[in-house]
């Protein structure tokens, strides 16, 4: 493995101002308005990383050579009673189709197991996005539902896939 996850630092800022502002993800979530780089800044200084309080855990995918910043990895509907949560990725647009989202899921995989202790994952995936069907297809995600109309994109209804994996 190539990459690694690690914490929040107020660094990061940098990286949340990307992801949060990059209108073509908008299309695959529920952002409706950018985050100013304030905002992004106090929460990276003040991100507590606690999945037990707080349901969810923001990690930082990293190379593990050069330290390079790959993406994030977002682990969130965490429940410790029923072993189980979600996870969404992503990967900054130039670094897109190296390997860097498949490889970081596995590595994503291993900590939810290992770690917390989690034993399913899954992932929210609609149905126009085909890079993320095809990616968790290969990261031995099952089909598990659908649900019919469920985002508005342009105009359009799209369905949603849920999708799943025992880890």
């Amino acid at each position: 493995m190539t990459l690694k996850l690690r914490a929040v630092e107020p660094q990061d800022a940098d990286l949340f101002y990307r992801a949060e502002n990059d209108m073509e993800a908008w299309d695959h979530s529920d952002s409706l308005a950018p985050f100013s780089m304030h905002l992004l800044r106090e929460y990276a200084e003040n991100y507590r990383a606690d999945p037990v309080t707080d349901g969810q855990l923001r990690l930082i995918i990293e190379e593990k050579e050069n330290r390079q910043t790959i993406g994030i990895l977002d682990l969130y509907d965490i429940s410790f009673i029923h072993g189980r949560a979600f996870v969404g990725i992503y990967i900054l647009p130039e670094l897109r189709r190296n390997g860097y989202a498949l490889e970081a899921i596995e590595v994503g995989v291993a900590y939810a197991r290992r770690r917390l202790g989690l034993r399913i994952l899954g992932a929210k995936i609609l149905a126009n996005n085909y890079g993320s069907i095809e990616l968790f297809h290969k990261a031995n995600f099952l089909k598990g539902g659908t649900l019919p109309d469920w985002h508005i994109s342009d105009g359009c209804s799209v369905d949603m896939f849920i999708v799943y994996r025992f880890i």
